[in-house]
């Protein structure tokens, strides 16, 4: 049914600092959105205060504008108060909505704080009808879709909804699905889920001994795909940004609003001026991405640094503190330059002061000119660095202070509403009592992961409770073939659905889903909330939710609990001590803890071009990543496969119950996969592999 959506068009702006804010509503943003000091993807971000938040929404209240603040991180279990009292301020203030990943968040929100309008972050991996359906029967107000999506997919899911959808039109791209990016984390234990992200896509890495810049994407500009986008029924036109400056916010803002508010006869017009406002933006260089229905080739190009700004050439020469290139563009006293080095370090900037050329003082230097400029950055500098101009003139000029001091001339409301603090201190009151101080004694119960029937044997295996295969189609044809010997097994065998279903994919899977039900079979394993209406109308069904389905917090858990699951599993990046504390909960639904598995590294839908599916490419550090390719999706998993082997009985004190040992990538009856379940079984940790996070830390 073609449901008709509100066509009221927003043009939303980030601000990660203040002087971004005011540059985004100056220049013509219809709302703004920002973080807290807390649980904000972009911590690296300036970020504001509650207090700030306050009167940010005041302002831009006046104006007639909107404020959104983005919660879109992955909480802990002892974040739990912190965020309640958060939640309790930001409906008291009264902003216009919250963007939230976590299912916890939402199920806070939802039940004491109703009054804020709940967004869903593209960081959930909505991409598909089935996922925003699921948004709307949950409360959701919008939808931030997925940054993968065509144009002709987005029409598809405007005609089922009829909730708000907002879609990125420019910024930086990440090679990842948001959401389903775990690079930095396994690096580091910095973690992009919880907003700490530490770029390693931006590296260098080695294919063939040959170092390319395989994971680093172009920036998106939709510019010119606007009028497409409103009629595919985007409501809502964001700009990424919250770690740019106001400078360039004001540019981008100025851009897009040039163009939305063009009429049809004057489009060619207002492209041409936003145009040449973008292109002092200093992005890196610019793709429709996969707007147009295909994946272009500039979208990541191994050949190409993707480095902010335009690049003016390489360092040609250092001599007496001053720093010589041949200019490829325009190059004026007062814009800033930045050298990065050829290798991984921070890279190096300055605001050029003075150039030379020929030895003479100049204001300006023209494209192939040879220049020098004194080096008055911080840090090494090398022959052969490349040199990037990232600012030019300057848009916007209220300083840091004068922002301060005109959000201080804003007074906020004062009409709270008197019963958020009570209801924040029934929330609390609730978090606390449900705590329990010690673990229930746990029994062993596993499930075993292989590639298919004949990799668990048919008869399965009997060292399992349960035995899980991927649901594709050469395993529904190796389930025709031994349909009389599996009858006795259907019970114990878990049909596991790929993490994301994409356009026609998902009817497809509805089809199997309906068959492999009509057969007697009960279990399945669901990774995103676009799985859930796939089992619709069928009953007697279980299912058994993915590491995907992220539980770091016991709220999260009562939520999946509430949408239909049976069991949750815990996140394969948590550590040991939220582990705990999340086990020693009373959930109303058991908690399945990965021992063994490939280690996820990210999950895309760009194709790494002339790299074969089970290459590994290796980081300048000695990291090694194997390139998968399944179902349209390239999966990036790490050289050490993950283990907690060795730590079986420890998990088994804390209360877990239930494990997972996840064999596909090699086979259960492979020499690895035997010498697997031998190490489990005598709980001993095995060479060549990692603990992750778990002893480590997840920042």
């Amino acid at each position: 049914m073609i449901r008709k959506p509100a066509r009221h068009l927003e043009l939303l702006a980030p601000a990660g600092s203040l002087e971004a804010f005011f540059a985004a509503l100056d220049s013509g943003a219809d709302a703004v959105y920002c973080g807290l000091k807390e649980f904000s993807a972009r911590a690296k971000a300036k970020n504001f205060t509650l207090a700030e938040a306050e009167r940010l929404t005041a302002h831009a209240h006046r104006q007639g504008k909107k404020l959104y603040v983005t919660l879109n991180t992955l909480l802990k279990e002892a974040e739990l108060p912190l965020l309640i009292d958060i939640l309790a301020d930001l409906a008291a203030i009264g902003v216009d909505g919250i963007i939230i990943q976590d299912l916890g968040v939402w199920r806070l929100a939802r039940t004491w704080f109703p009054e804020l309008p709940l967004h869903a972050s593209t960081q959930m991996t909505v991409h598909n009808a089935a996922g925003v359906r699921m948004l709307e029967r949950m409360g959701f107000v919008r939808a931030v879709l997925a940054r993968e999506l065509a144009l002709a997919e987005i029409t598809e899911i405007r005609q089922q909804t009829a909730i708000e959808l907002e879609h990125f039109v420019h910024g930086a791209l990440c090679f990842a699905i948001s959401g389903q990016c775990f690079f930095s984390s396994t690096i580091s234990g910095m973690s992009g889920n919880r907003g700490r992200c530490a770029q390693p896509c931006r590296r260098r890495h080695l294919h063939r001994d040959q170092a390319g810049y395989h994971f680093s994407t172009s920036d998106l500009c939709g510019l010119d795909l606007l009028p497409d986008l409103i009629r595919a029924g985007v409501s809502s036109f964001k700009i990424e940004g919250r770690m740019k400056s106001a400078e360039y916010v004001a540019r981008v803002v100025t851009a897009y609003r040039l163009v939305l508010d063009a009429p049809a006869g004057e489009r060619k017009t207002a492209l041409r001026e936003a145009g040449e406002h973008l292109a002092l933006s200093f992005g890196r260089p610019a793709t429709r991405g996969f707007l147009a229905g295909w994946v272009p080739t500039n979208i990541a190009s191994p050949s190409r640094l993707g480095a902010l700004g335009r690049h003016l050439g390489e360092v040609l020469s250092l001599r007496g503190g001053m720093i010589g290139l041949t200019v490829q563009d325009r190059l004026h006293v007062g814009d800033r330059l930045r050298i990065q080095p050829q290798n991984d370090q921070a890279a190096v900037g300055f605001t050029v002061r003075e150039i030379l050329v020929n030895d003479r003082s100049v204001r300006a230097a023209k494209a192939g000119d040879f220049i020098r400029v004194r080096n008055s950055g911080k840090g090494p500098v090398h022959v052969g660095d490349a040199v990037y101009k990232v600012g030019g003139k300057q848009l916007f000029t209220l300083s840091a202070e004068a922002c301060r001091k005109r959000l201080a001339e804003t007074v906020p409301a004062e009409d709270r509403n008197p019963t958020v603090g009570d209801r924040a201190a029934k929330a609390r009151a609730t978090l606390l009592a449900a705590r329990t101080e010690q673990a229930a004694p746990a029994s062993f119960s596993l499930t075993l992961g292989g590639r298919g029937l004949k990799d668990l044997g048919v008869p399965p295996r009997q060292e399992a409770q349960r035995l899980q295969i991927p649901l594709s189609e050469d395993n529904l044809a190796e389930l025709k073939k031994n349909e009389r010997r599996l009858a006795g097994y259907k019970e114990r065998l878990v049909w596991k659905i790929p993490p994301l279903l994409f356009g026609p994919q998902w009817t497809d899977y509805r089809r199997a889903v309906q068959m492999l039900a009509g057969q007697g079979f009960r279990t399945f394993r669901v990774a995103n909330l676009g799985h859930l209406p796939l089992f619709e109308g069928l009953a007697d069904i279980t299912l058994l939710g993915d590491f995907r389905c992220f539980v770091l917090n016991s709220q999260a858990a009562l939520a999946w609990h509430e949408l239909g699951l049976a069991e949750a599993a815990a996140g394969l990046e948590d550590d040991r001590e939220n582990l705990a504390a999340l086990l020693a909960r009373p959930l109303p639904l058991p908690l399945a803890v990965t021992v063994y598995a490939p280690l996820p590294v990210l999950l895309s839908r760009i194709p790494l071009r002339g790299i074969r599916s089970g290459t590994i490419l290796r980081s300048d550090k000695g990291e090694g990543y194997r390139i998968l390719n399944h179902l349209g999706l390239t999966e990036v998993i790490g050289e050490e496969d993950f283990s907690l082997l060795g730590h079986v009985q420890e998990l088994l004190t804390m209360g877990c119950s239930l494990f997972q040992v996840e064999l596909e990538h090699c086979g259960a009856d492979s020499a690895k996969g035997r010498q697997i379940l031998d190490a489990l079984k005598e709980d001993r940790p095995l060479p060549g592999t990692t603990t992750w996070n778990y002893r480590r830390g997840l920042v």
